[in-house]
């Protein structure tokens, strides 16, 4: 499987965004892809003719206060949330 997907936490969320730069059009078929999975996206302009995809995802979870668990849960979503870009990348040939 190629690494087609970035991901991290950042400020209370889960950022998604593509490593590689797409057309308009595969972009925006790219966004519909994360909205499925309830991100809040959006296209990224890299050049004139070319865009990444961000999408953010909520979590709740606070890194100051321990909580059992709770770490496990983001990654499941990080992880589960990726696998199933990456899957849905390489069906449809942006890569």
């Amino acid at each position: 499987m190629k690494n087609n997907i970035a991901c991290h936490y950042q400020d209370g969320a889960l950022v998604f965004c593509t490593t590689h730069s797409y057309t308009y059009n595969d972009a925006n078929e790219i966004l519909n892809l994360f909205n499925v999975l309830g991100l809040s996206s959006t296209l990224q302009v890299k050049s004139t003719e070319h865009f990444n995809v961000i999408g953010h995802l909520n979590v709740d979870y606070d890194p100051f206060h321990k909580e059992s668990g709770k770490w496990s849960e983001v990654m499941t979503q990080l992880i589960a949330n990726k696998s199933y870009l990456e899957k849905h990348l390489e069906k449809i040939n942006f890569c």
